[in-house]
């Protein structure tokens, strides 16, 4: 369906007139109000009039370097979201610019289906970002954590989030180990406008037998050496915000004392008869089969639905491929103010290897990879660099296709050309004909996940 907002406009900035003018016809397909600059000094007097929505900037605009004009923008206080295109992004510059603000990056820039995206997800955030300001003044001191995605995946995801984050449900956070699950709940947290404090306990590192007290507190004389008395995490939380990981590591025992507290807004400290009121937002996060340890009577069902008033499952890393150049990028860069070193180049051989990698430890397996590359790196990182398990003998991807069903078709056929290009060394061309599809079809198909070879 197409969106139509009357009173919104899209400002394309580039020096291209012939391109400008097939991208504007695409846009304005698709509704959208048009118009467009040369350069980006003439867009910044057009957003100063308050008179653009969202500004389409080429990449190849070279009147002023695109962080100079980004910190401009930022400065103006303008309402106005950016989307960026172009062909020859790298990485390294989608993570800054991404970092500075920019909605999405579009690197086909002839795909209608990415522009219906990218232009739709900017005006819903221009169109929010003065409530948001308004918002943010009154939220936690916490800041959002930055999250760079491009799959379609972690875009449903962070669309959850926003919706859950102002209201006061409880959050049951899913997926493997290693997939941000704490990165979700504190941008939950950093969203919602609760001024107290974001706080997390680890169920599965605490010993059983001082959960309890870890949770409640307790009074002076609780039990051997409760010489004074000690709030616990409900009444620190007031206010705020608990993420309690690992849940279903927390014993039978205790979960009735959990669900009653969550019931009822009170708390009952251990060695106390009264219970204080405490307004907590909790988000529980676990890598365990809830429903299965339900069944087993391993976990209770009561517990279970309270917890479960909106489940939000973060998919695995080879669920969203899309997301790695972003993410290994911007964990590279990390890595590089850390240890204070030179941020090295990554191939695009190495970095399509990266891509069709299982990642069974998800994002914290990638993180500790980059810091290791990093260490090592003698300035370009490559096939050759890469443990043995990510790039096979040879230097390109694996000649077998591995599939951990359930998959989608869809899936299927994504990741068989991935598996693909990186057998050719990220060669479309050649990566088609093994395929047995044509070269537009296979481009297609591709749309904006990366670059390639030809």
């Amino acid at each position: 369906m197409t969106t139509s907002l009357s009173r919104g406009t899209v400002l394309f900035v580039d020096p291209d007139r012939d391109r400008t003018a097939r991208i504007r016809a695409l846009v304005s397909e698709l509704g959208y109000t048009t118009t467009e600059e040369r350069t980006a000094r003439g867009a910044l007097r057009r957003v100063r009039s308050r008179s653009v929505n969202v500004l389409a900037v080429s990449s190849g605009t070279d009147d002023l370097l695109m962080s100079t004009f980004l910190e401009t923008l930022s400065r103006a206080n303008t309402d106005a979201s950016v989307i960026i295109y172009g062909r020859m992004i790298s990485a390294q510059e989608a993570v800054s610019w991404m970092k500075a603000g920019v909605v999405d990056i579009l690197l086909d820039p002839e795909s209608r289906e990415g522009w219906r995206q990218a232009v739709q997800l900017a005006f819903s955030r221009s169109s929010r970002s003065l409530l948001t300001r308004t918002a943010a003044a009154k939220a936690s001191p916490a800041d959002a954590p930055d999250i760079l995605y491009r799959s379609r995946a972690m875009g449903d995801v962070l669309q959850m989030v926003k919706r859950v984050a102002p209201i006061k449900a409880t959050v049951l956070v899913t997926g493997e180990s290693g997939t941000g699950k704490d990165l979700i709940a504190r941008s939950i947290h950093a969203q919602s406008g609760r001024r107290g404090e974001y706080l997390v306990m680890n169920c599965a590192a605490i010993p059983e037998t001082l959960l309890e007290d870890e949770l409640f507190g307790h009074e002076r004389g609780a039990f051997t050496g409760a010489d004074s008395p000690r709030a616990g995490k409900f009444e620190a939380a007031d206010g705020g915000t608990l993420m309690l990981d690992e849940v279903g590591e927390i014993p039978l025992s205790l979960q009735v004392k959990l669900l009653r507290v969550l019931e009822e807004d009170r708390v009952t400290r251990l060695g106390g008869n009264r219970s204080v009121p405490v307004d907590v937002r909790l988000i529980a996060a676990t890598n365990r089969d809830l429903s299965a340890m339900v069944r087993s009577g391993a976990f209770r069902e009561d517990l279970y639905y309270r917890l479960k008033v909106v489940e939000i499952h973060l998919p695995p890393l080879r669920k969203r491929r899309a997301d790695i150049p972003l993410l290994a990028s911007s964990l590279l860069r990390q890595a590089s103010d850390k240890h204070d070193l030179p941020m090295p180049e990554i191939t695009p051989e190495a970095m399509e290897s990266l891509k069709t990698y299982q990642w069974p430890g998800n994002v914290r397996q990638l993180k500790n990879l980059m810091e290791s590359l990093l260490i090592m790196s003698r300035g370009r990182i490559t096939p050759d660099d890469l443990p043995p398990e990510i790039t096979p003998v040879g230097g390109k991807g694996s000649a077998r296709l591995e599939l951990e069903l359930p998959m989608t078709l869809q899936e299927v056929e994504d990741l068989l050309i991935e598996r693909t290009l990186a057998l050719t060394g990220g060669n479309r061309t050649q990566a088609a004909l093994l395929l047995g599809m044509g070269r537009r079809t296979l481009q297609r198909r591709l749309g904006s996940s990366g670059d390639a070879k030809d």
